[in-house]
């Protein structure tokens, strides 16, 4: 079969159409294609621009509880030393010998026998976030000691409530010593004697900040300098005697 010359021409352009037609249909399908990813990027990319926007919004209240945060956790650490030496655990315990001399709600206690150590690191935190620089030391220290709860000047025994007002200076760590815990404690009334006795066991706490290698909260040692010193019966330290008395006597 034979195609004239006008017909041929015919469907030449038919066929130019349609591969005209197909090579847009597919220029424009791979368009649509693209123009969804990137409009699909754009709204991810939006809602990332929302989310830090909302956290920008939030920047200045973060910023103050991190600060309220610091100053609190500053605050909690005031109270602890940061370590216990044999002289601070003494020194508690004459403490204790002097609370006679109070007005307010005194006890008249003798520390018999005692036992004090040193601290020891219990556990050691490297600081995170705003605390990056920071590594904080805790520990403890064991005090053990024997005790007399004694009656007053007039013989009137007293020591009931003399023990309550002990109890209650013990536990409530107002004599600067650091934080301290009860972690035992027995009492019996002697017969014959107008005194109580017994024996407590302490654990004192510690906790050291460092900061960039600088402590913030350095150990103060106890000042002795105005300290009687001695072996007296009925004190820890009792009186150190000098040269020139011993010659007297």
């Amino acid at each position: 079969m034979k195609i004239a010359k006008k017909d041929l021409a015919l469907v030449m352009v038919i066929v130019a159409l349609l591969a005209a037609f197909a090579a847009y249909k597919f220029s424009l399908s791979s368009n649509l294609d693209a123009v969804e990813e990137e409009e699909y990027q754009q709204a991810a990319l939006q809602q990332q621009i929302d989310e830090v926007k909302a956290r920008a919004d939030q920047v200045p209240k973060m910023e103050k509880e991190i600060a309220e945060w610091q100053t609190n956790v500053a605050n909690w650490i005031k109270p602890f030393h940061a370590m216990h030496k044999y002289e601070d655990g003494i020194m508690y315990l004459r403490n204790l010998e002097h609370q006679d001399e109070k007005d307010t709600d005194p006890f008249k206690v003798r520390i018999l026998e005692w036992l004090v150590n040193e601290t020891g690191v219990d556990s050691t935190i490297t600081g995170q976030g705003s605390f990056t620089n920071s590594e904080f030391y805790a520990g403890s220290a064991k005090y053990t000691y024997q005790y007399w709860i004694e009656a007053n000047e007039d013989g009137d025994l007293t020591g009931y409530q003399q023990l309550k007002n002990f109890l209650t200076y013990v536990i409530s760590e107002v004599d600067g010593f650091g934080v301290k815990s009860l972690d035992s404690m027995s009492f019996e009334l002697e017969d014959g004697v107008d005194r109580y006795k017994g024996e407590i066991e302490m654990t004192a706490y510690s906790i050291a900040e460092i900061d960039g290698g600088k402590a913030i909260n350095p150990y103060v040692p106890q000042n002795l300098e105005d300290i009687e010193q001695g072996l007296e019966t009925d004190s820890i330290f009792g009186d150190f005697k000098d040269e020139e008395d011993k010659e007297d006597k």
